[in-house]
């Protein structure tokens, strides 16, 4: 019975040396990519690197690049625009992915290529989608607006061209770009819910609108509130497809925090103002993301 005993805990070593081999690619590139840069931007926030020149000659200046960023009406109003992205983001990409799972759910001809063509915007590149929206949405000479123009409508849209209309236009082709993946994920929640559930509420006289508020939201809505979480922190990362379609104009009218993040660090070489903002938006994400997590009590079922 000792020797049984002694060669289970010999083997349960040997699976945790062999877990820990497995895990430590995943620690090793965390640490690496992830925790270090992190520390790195935090040190040099409190630090005046916001010229290039020897390391070894910066000076600690505290919050001082904290109390510039409330002193830049264009990093506040970079701020601002961000929560405006996120807003106009994650509000058509929750509703619009799960209307598209709710169709997609149904039985008709061809549903299984239509399940693969929707995935194809994912997976396309950002540079290509931008180049393609920027034709279509050609104030101009663009088909959308042509198309406006035959029908009657005379105050013609600008598009990514204008200062009040770029930024939701931007937030609305992030939208379509990334709508496969949430569609993908609500879909396989909505075929996890137990079809009695709506044999039982369709016996008890329930709609289809009933059955839709009573069982199948409160069925998917931990995945709901995973796509809420990662949707909000996703929308803050929106560098590249700002960058790709309006290079945060006209003017400064899609200058978002990310946007302003990258000019002050690679174009006007203030790295630790541009660190400080990281961290303000770091803050903030946590913040959204704890209360949310707080929230989520309320109204997820597990």
């Amino acid at each position: 019975m000792l020797m049984s005993s002694r060669k289970m805990n010999k083997l349960d070593k040997q699976e945790e040396r062999l877990g820990w081999l497995f895990i430590m690619p995943f620690i090793m590139g965390f640490f690496i990519f992830n925790l270090l840069p992190l520390i790195y931007g935090v040190v040099i926030s409190f630090l005046d690197f916001n010229s290039l020149g020897a390391m070894n000659n910066l000076e600690f200046v505290g919050l001082e690049n904290y109390i510039k960023i409330f002193q830049d009406k264009i990093a506040l109003s970079a701020y601002v625009k961000s929560f405006y992205f996120t807003i106009i983001y994650v509000t058509g990409i929750i509703s619009s992915s799960l209307i598209m799972a709710l169709l997609l759910n149904r039985k008709f001809y061809l549903r299984t290529l239509t399940r693969t063509m929707i995935y194809l915007p994912y997976v396309a590149n950002v540079i290509a989608v931008a180049m393609i929206w920027s034709i279509i949405l050609d104030p101009y000479d663009g088909p959308v607006n042509t198309l406006l123009g035959l029908a009657g409508v005379e105050n013609l849209p600008m598009w990514l061209g204008g200062v009040k209309t770029a930024l939701p236009t931007v937030a609305l082709i992030n939208v379509w770009l990334n709508l496969a993946f949430q569609t993908i994920v609500f879909l396989a929640a909505l075929q996890e819910v137990p079809k009695e559930l709506y044999e039982s509420a369709s016996i008890d006289g329930a709609s289809a609108w009933n059955r839709f508020l009573n069982v199948t939201l409160p069925m998917i809505s931990p995945t709901t509130f995973f796509l809420i979480i990662t949707s909000i922190i996703g929308s803050f990362q929106n560098y590249a497809i700002i960058s790709a379609l309006t290079q945060g104009g006209p003017g400064i009218a899609t200058r978002v925090i990310a946007k302003n993040m990258y000019d002050e660090a690679f174009v006007y070489s203030k790295f630790s103002y541009s660190s400080a903002q990281a961290m303000i938006l770091f803050v903030i994400i946590l913040f959204i993301t704890i209360v949310q997590w707080k929230g989520q009590k309320k109204w997820v079922h597990y």
